[in-house]
């Protein structure tokens, strides 16, 4: 017999996307909070499911001689404060000189000769776009890899930069001594390969032969990295240079340093810490280094979020947070990707930032070109996986603060036109505020025109595509992109036209007692589905079922007394959707939105009947 119908609720979608492996924890309090799937949405720390905003189309670097070919391109932030920030943009020309383009404001900053052109930054001979490490100090970002000796890239103003090998007062015995082009120099086999500040000293950590070792200058001088031996560098007070070496047992070659309370270091193998002895500053009279935890860590810079270092693991497909505990008073790893571990299981993360700003997210670019995002707020216990996907392929991320109150998302999608790859930088738009759809930006690849006799025009890095248009806050039909232009079926105001992306949340369902125990396993039905939206238009529901696989229905929001060809209001609220199909022992149901407006799920009640 069919019981009778039970009401279950969501209220939370914290926990972002499981990995099926967890499929039959409905007991874990994590399982209550996830998502069988959660995709191009993110979770908010309040609790709801919100779409992801599209990427706004800034430039195409196919423009400015980029090499398509080998996809050698990277992105890192320059903060020198709030209101002056940039996304610094690396590249591979075809000549294959390695050049610098700066993001800021939607564009990419023009060339001050005039004419229209993008200013770019002829890089040394031998850069690595991949392989470089760097860290800022106000107008300064000192830079190192492995090869090639130290540099230092300077800021003029937004539109003049410069680089200068680093010329050193005091040198390492482990560096190189001789310029290059002499027959002793020996770049492959000691130029420091990591770089960071800490407690006013420039350190440099690793190289090709002295792997384990760290150099640092004397505090405030930045440029005197003397250890001790060199005639007029040697001194032994608290503020000299340091050179020591982490003695781990194995050759484990260092892969981060970062700077927090004490200096972190990560190496193939272990997490360090290093601080004077009884947590006093760094000096070389008072060294602590301590071996902490034996995770191993990839090449990928680590970040800070509050108290805790995030770091890629050695295979690159978990993330581990380092932190210290104060009841073991000591410093420990913890995985935070284990719940979600299908996002990584055959592709490692290649690229990450961490945006703040409104819901502390943190940007992952994977090695297949998806992007992963991870919610974290751990005070309040909030670490929800999602996935990101485009018509195309994201290949680098950054962040930086923008004037919005919010931090701005920068990303470098290869996508193909007409059978030959673009790469094009794009930044995410804020996430939605508005009150009514016309301000929603939820397409891909994007750009916010006013049409001319119905005609958009400048959307010739879309040419070929099909792509959707939301008008004046309207949805209009799909046209191709033909000429670099389309043709509207109407005359509007306002326009955004771009690429669609699909978003979806399919929350795991909760059980159900019966008489004879749980539910799982067993024959049932979903009969009802109330769902509670915020500022929401628009959208699909469906289900699966094993019989019959997913079928879907549009959501209907306008009603009689809403003007034609004007957009509806946004709706908030609770929206009930009758469910008339038959028993299934995988009931699953989904709501999804492919439309160009935005979709906001803060919780749902479903009601089930449980058969036998």
């Amino acid at each position: 017999m069919a019981q009778g119908g039970t009401h279950r609720l969501k209220h939370s979608f914290t926990a972002g996307e499981l990995s099926e492996r967890l499929g039959a924890r409905l007991d874990f309090d994590r399982y209550k909070n996830g998502c069988k799937r959660l995709r191009n949405m993110t979770c908010q720390v309040q609790g709801p499911a919100t779409r992801r905003p599209g990427m706004k189309f800034v430039y195409d670097l196919n423009d400015i001689f980029i090499d398509p070919t080998l996809a050698r391109v990277r992105m890192i932030p320059f903060i020198f404060s709030e209101t002056q920030a940039y996304a610094l943009i690396f590249f591979q020309a075809e000549s294959g000189e390695i050049y610098m383009v700066i993001g800021e404001d939607d564009a990419l900053v023009e060339d001050p000769g005039g004419g229209g052109g993008i200013y770019a930054l002829d890089l040394p001979v031998g850069f690595d776009i991949e392989g470089f490490d760097y860290a800022q100090s106000l107008d300064e970002i000192y830079i190192a890899q492995p090869g090639m000796q130290p540099i230092i890239l300077i800021r003029n103003a937004r539109d003049s930069w410069a680089w200068a090998d680093l010329t050193f007062s005091c040198f390492p015995d482990e560096w190189p001594q001789d310029p290059p082009g002499t027959p002793d120099y020996t770049a492959l086999e000691g130029w420091p390969e990591t770089v960071t500040f800490h407690q006013q000293r420039l350190c440099y950590g690793g190289n090709a032969i002295h792997q384990q070792t760290v150099w640092t200058s004397a505090a405030g001088d930045y440029l005197n990295m003397g250890d001790f031996e060199g005639a007029g560098c040697a001194g032994v007070g608290a503020a000299d240079s340091i050179t020591f070496r982490l003695d781990s047992g194995t050759m484990n070659k260092i892969k981060w340093m970062i700077s927090a309370k004490v200096l972190a270091i990560g190496t193939v193998g272990n997490e360090w810490t290093v601080q004077g002895a009884g947590q006093a500053s760094m000096a070389p009279q008072s060294l602590l280094a301590q071996r902490q935890t034996n995770m191993g860590s990839e090449k990928v810079r680590p970040l800070m979020v509050g108290l805790s270092t995030l770091f890629v693991e050695r295979h690159g497909r978990t993330i581990n947070e380092f932190k210290y505990e104060y009841t073991t008073d000591s410093y420990e790893t913890s995985d935070r990707s284990v719940l979600a571990t299908h996002f990584t299981d055959y592709y490692s993360i290649a690229d990450w930032t961490f945006q703040q700003m409104p819901d502390q997210v943190i940007w992952m670019v994977r090695e297949d070109g998806a992007m992963l995002g991870c919610t974290y707020q751990r005070e309040h216990k909030v670490v929800g996986w999602h996935l990101h996907e485009t018509q195309g392929e994201f290949k680098a991320v950054t962040a930086i603060p923008g004037p919005r109150r919010t931090d701005e998302v920068w990303a470098i999608v290869e996508r193909e036109v007409e059978g030959a790859p673009h790469f094009y930088v794009e930044r995410m738009e804020d996430e939605f505020t508005g009150t009514q759809a016309s301000e929603g930006r939820f397409l891909d690849s994007h750009m916010v025109a006013t049409p001319s006799a119905g005609v958009v025009t400048g959307l010739e890095h879309l040419e070929g595509f099909a792509v959707d248009i939301l008008a004046d806050g309207t949805v209009h039909p799909e046209r191709t992109v033909s000429g670099g232009q389309v043709t509207l079926d109407n005359s509007y105001s306002e326009v955004v036209v771009g690429l669609q992306y699909v978003s979806e949340v399919r929350p795991y369902l909760a059980d159900v007692p019966t008489q004879g125990g749980t539910s799982f396993g067993r024959s049932q039905r979903i009969t009802d589905v109330d769902i509670d939206f915020y500022k929401s238009l628009g959208g699909y529901i469906g289900r699966y079922d094993s019989e019959d696989g997913e079928q879907e229905e549009e959501l209907a929001f306008r009603t009689p007394a809403d003007p034609t060809g004007q957009q509806v209001p946004l709706f908030t609220g609770i929206y009930h959707y009758p469910f008339l199909e038959g028993f299934d022992r995988g009931a699953e149901y989904f709501i999804r939105q492919k439309q160009p407006l935005p979709l906001t799920v803060r919780g749902v009640v479903d009601v089930v009947e449980v058969h036998g």
